[in-house]
């Protein structure tokens, strides 16, 4: 069989990745705690960790420990180290519906005055727009990739999965490096 290795980007270190133009950055984030919790469960779950709010896209956070909304009956908990060990001791309860995902995903935070150019060039989705909608998934397209996203309060914060991790790494470096010099014209 052929090493196809070659055709491929290698990812970079995400414990030290980091890109920063004069307007904009764009800086890897390790999850220590990424579960997809599904049902009814999924809210007694979230209270038992000090999880209150389960998140769209338009809602602001800057918690270490959050719940982004899948679909209407599953999240995206983001959590540290000590909360996949209480996670994994309550997953084994036959009513929860919990898979343990902490491998499976990498953060980007895109900050800066350009971070919003940056974002409506990756997609069509209305980020600037604040209006409320309780029940939007926070799941969407972003450069072609599919990202779970939120905002944070100087930008916004993309989840995506280790296998397109690197690719949309190099689309937001390549994109961000005249974004982050010109803004977007």
């Amino acid at each position: 069989m052929f090493d196809r290795s070659g055709f491929w980007s290698p990812p970079p270190d995400w414990r030290q990745a980091t890109h920063a133009e004069e307007r904009l950055q764009i800086t890897a984030v390790v999850l220590h705690a990424a579960w997809r919790l599904s049902g009814s469960s999924r809210h007694v779950v979230l209270t038992e960790i000090g999880v209150r709010q389960i998140l769209g896209p338009r809602d602001v956070c800057d918690a270490a420990r959050y719940a982004l909304r899948l679909t209407p009956d599953s999240v995206l908990l983001i959590g540290d180290a000590a909360d996949s060990a209480t996670l994994r001791q309550s997953s084994d309860r036959p009513e929860r519906v919990m898979s343990e995902l902490s491998a499976g995903f990498i953060g980007i935070d895109i900050t800066g005055a350009a971070a919003p150019s940056l974002m409506q060039l990756a997609s069509e989705y209305p980020f600037m727009d604040k209006t409320y909608r309780p029940e939007e998934s926070a799941r969407m397209g972003f450069a072609g990739l599919p990202v779970v996203m939120m905002r944070r309060s100087g930008g916004w914060r993309l989840h995506i999965e280790r296998p397109w991790a690197a690719a949309l790494w190099r689309w937001l470096v390549e994109h961000g490096k005249q974004v982050g010099k010109d803004g977007l014209q």
